[in-house]
């Protein structure tokens, strides 16, 4: 196999979704790099691996110690769920455009660049035993299998509109396009004033996210799926685990009410624990 990256530059913008600022993307071929992101006054490009992750608090973060890009994971998703190697990523502001929340518009830009293979071996890992964690009462399993990469994924939460979701699914090009990169980020109303008070969300509206009140889920268009909050959360996933660099082979992982923290600290141990190179 080989890596893979875009042929040719393209780019997206709007807004930020906590910033609420201008916002733009430019998604450049890379050789070789892995993805990284850079911008304006950047001295050298910010790696997208778990060692530069600075924060996880409604997005996550990662930094180079001076330069902060917020909200990475859905450019991430749509990049490793597409099989990208190699991408530098141009931003404008202090987080990539929201777009309309999910990580389709991103999907959708990397498919018009057109997908290229390159030099070098693509860093393709799988695991050897069984891992397991728990961080509160958020739990993951990673077991190895005969091939694929398969997450099944529980969200959870008392309201009544929403209850127990949960979501089995094969991850590949064609079910991510199909089945995750259309699902939009979400949060209630009663949590709006606290975020923007805490200066998140600033960017945040129905344009680009679902609102869940106690009587119904405000959606522009409706809802894309019955179950579009589990499948968001599955997008989050997915980008945070990206940022192992590497593809997972040979792995069924469960996760069970995650979130950004726990995706990250599961990501390192799974580093940490038995991952090998095929």
């Amino acid at each position: 196999m080989s890596r893979k990256t875009i042929k040719k530059e393209a780019f997206i913008e709007g807004i930020g979704l906590h910033t609420g600022n201008a916002a733009k993307a430019v998604f450049h071929p890379a050789h070789g790099t892995g993805i990284r992101f850079t911008g304006p006054g950047f001295t050298r490009p910010v790696r997208a691996l778990l060692s530069s992750v600075s924060g996880t608090v409604r997005g996550t973060t990662i930094t180079d110690g001076t330069h902060f890009i917020h909200t990475v994971e859905h450019i991430l998703c749509a990049a490793s769920a597409l099989g990208i190697d190699d991408l530098d990523i141009e931003i404008t502001g202090e987080e990539p455009p929201i777009a309309d929340g999910s990580a389709k518009p991103f999907a959708d830009i990397i498919m018009q660049a057109g997908i290229q293979e390159t030099a070098g071996e693509p860093d393709i890992r799988r695991i050897t035993v069984p891992v397991e964690a728990s961080f509160g009462d958020v739990t993951y399993r990673a077991v190895p299998v005969e091939k694929g990469f398969r997450v099944s994924l529980v969200y959870e939460n008392p309201h009544p509109l929403v209850g127990r979701l949960h979501i089995e699914q094969d991850i590949n090009p064609e079910t991510f396009l199909a089945e995750i990169a259309p699902a939009r980020t979400f949060g209630y109303d009663f949590e709006l004033d606290m975020l923007r008070k805490a200066g998140l969300a600033k960017g945040g509206s129905l344009k680009n996210a679902l609102v869940i009140t106690n009587k119904e889920i405000l959606a522009d268009g409706g809802l894309r799926y019955p179950d579009e909050l589990v499948r968001h959360k599955l997008l989050d996933f997915l980008g945070d685990m990206a940022l192992s660099g590497w593809r997972p082979e040979g792995v069924f992982i469960e996760a069970v009410r995650c979130g950004h923290s726990g995706n990250v600290k599961f990501a390192r141990l799974l580093e940490e624990k038995n991952s090998r190179q095929i």
